[in-house]
């Protein structure tokens, strides 16, 4: 046998060995992320995103009637309180003082004359040379004349007072939303002028889902974060609720604010957190550890869920139901169906069946 024939043999022979291959190695187990939970020691927060606004408004009217002849304010302008914010034209105002003062000065003219000659005639009655049907006469006169002296300092202080009511004064600080008259326009009395809102007295809105409901009531503490002023916290308290959805299913719920920041203004973006209850042993995992084939994609509170729990002794996952008490942003309270320690898997629970060997995952060295 030739070298060559020879050396073409032995490497035919170890190619042979070496596609040769034994069975297939078994497929690994899957990798799988967990949560060793714990029982919560502190109440969940849910917070949602709102706006400032008034919470009170005035409309503010001359309690007088009249000409409007100035009205500096509009929409959006600041008032101060005890601030000039319309007049009226005081001309008629000031005629009818005049009339007023005429007219008292005419009732003191016939008031003193009556009172002289009551005096006359009281000193003839007593000395019985007058009637008692004369004496009487002239005293009802002074009555008369003592009433209509009243009667004109009534209606000379009446005019004098509104004339003092023709200037408008804003009883507390605030913002004009809404100019309601203008310039040179009759008024009634009571007639608004100006909308205020009031700067002292705010108060955030958010649209809450219905599952938040039951768990606030006006008085409920909240507190409030507003982008414009970073770091801070206020306090505030639910003052109202609505009645009826507007988006869906969510609610417009008022919270006033205790103290209101100086600078705030209506319209500025807020954040309200309200506290949730933990219910007693409740454990937090997260929404992704839900099996979804089975549980709504949106779980509230008194729904059953399936979760997989990792089962140390046999290296595998174990479906295992679970009741939610309440929904914290991305995080679920179970209050039942799960025990501290045990080891929840929080991802790819889609890709797992019931009592499949898996490993736990680990940062690769």
């Amino acid at each position: 046998m030739s070298l060559r024939l020879m050396v073409f043999l032995a490497a035919f022979s170890l190619t042979t060995c070496d596609d040769d291959e034994g069975p297939a190695d078994p497929k690994p187990p899957r990798a799988v992320r967990t949560m060793i939970v714990a029982q919560g020691g502190e109440d969940a927060y849910r917070t949602l995103p709102g706006v400032l606004t008034a919470a009170e408004t005035m409309r503010l009217a001359f309690p007088v009637a009249g000409r409007l002849i100035d009205v500096p304010l509009r929409a959006g302008d600041r008032m101060t309180q005890g601030e000039a914010v319309a007049r009226l034209d005081p001309a008629d105002i000031e005629r009818e003082i005049t009339a007023a003062e005429a007219k008292l000065a005419a009732a003191l003219a016939r008031l003193d004359a009556t009172d002289a000659e009551f005096q006359r005639q009281r000193t003839l009655f007593e000395r019985g040379l007058v009637a008692r049907a004369g004496f009487e006469r002239i005293s009802a006169d002074l009555s008369a004349a003592l009433a209509d002296r009243r009667v004109a300092e009534t209606d000379l202080a009446a005019a004098r007072d509104r004339l003092d009511r023709i200037t408008l004064r804003a009883p507390r600080e605030g913002v004009v939303t809404a100019l309601l008259a203008n310039r040179f326009e009759e008024l009634a009395a009571g007639q608004p002028v100006y909308e205020v809102a009031v700067t002292a007295a705010l108060q955030a809105e958010v649209l809450a889902p219905e599952a938040l409901l039951a768990l606030i009531a006006p008085g409920t503490p909240v507190a409030v974060r507003l982008p414009a002023f970073p770091d801070q916290s206020f306090a505030a308290e639910v003052t109202e609720i609505a009645a009826d959805a507007e988006a869906g299913v969510a609610y417009r719920v008022k919270a006033r604010l205790a103290d209101p920041p100086e600078g705030a203004k209506t319209g500025f973006s807020a954040a309200v957190s309200f506290t949730l209850p933990r219910a007693a042993g409740a454990i937090d995992i997260p929404l992704s550890a839900l099996i979804f084939a089975d549980t709504r994609s949106e779980p509230t509170a008194g729904d059953s869920a399936t979760v997989y729990v990792f089962d140390e002794a046999t290296g595998t996952v174990r479906a295992r139901q679970v009741r939610i008490d309440g929904v914290v942003g991305t995080d679920l309270l179970v209050t039942e169906g799960l025990s501290p320690g045990e080891h929840v898997v929080t991802a790819g629970v889609a890709l797992l069946s019931d009592g499949e060997p898996v490993r736990l995952w680990s940062l690769p060295e």
